[in-house]
């Protein structure tokens, strides 16, 4: 009989699910097209700020963002989100979505063009998660 067990590193079974995962979508959708990448914002050599994110299929997920406090404001935000969009749409992505907490910048992904779809209350202090989209 199959057993559930905790395990305090996940490596071993976090690639066993990817790999399902992966499979299992394969047999349903077909052959996929994915790409992750980094954009990065840079004082001389040292970062200062980035994007990291992943075209899965035709749709961009943003899944990091920052930018050190005395870069921001000053418009690197802005030429950072149009330079991972760019990039996501020359892989053939039509959509970008990310998720943000409310204390970091629900307003700025507003600014970008960015609509609200989902909001999930709960978190530490009345923090809220908002989740945003876009058409590319």
């Amino acid at each position: 009989m199959p057993a559930i067990t905790t395990e305090r590193t996940i490596g071993k079974t976090k690639r066993a699910v990817l790999g399902g995962l992966i499979r299992y979508n394969g047999e349903k959708l077909g052959k996929q097209k994915y790409r992750r990448f980094a954009i990065s914002l840079r004082d001389n050599d040292a970062i200062v700020g980035g994007i990291v994110g992943e075209v899965w299929m035709t749709v961009l997920f943003i899944q990091l963002f920052w930018i050190e406090e005395r870069f921001r404001g000053k418009g690197h935000g802005t030429a950072l989100m149009e330079k991972i969009e760019e990039e996501a749409r020359r892989f053939g992505a039509v959509r970008s979505y990310l998720d943000t907490m409310s204390i970091q910048a629900p307003g700025f992904y507003r600014g970008c063009g960015y609509e609200e779809f989902g909001t999930l209350d709960g978190y530490p202090g009345g923090v809220t998660r908002h989740w945003f989209t876009k058409a590319l």
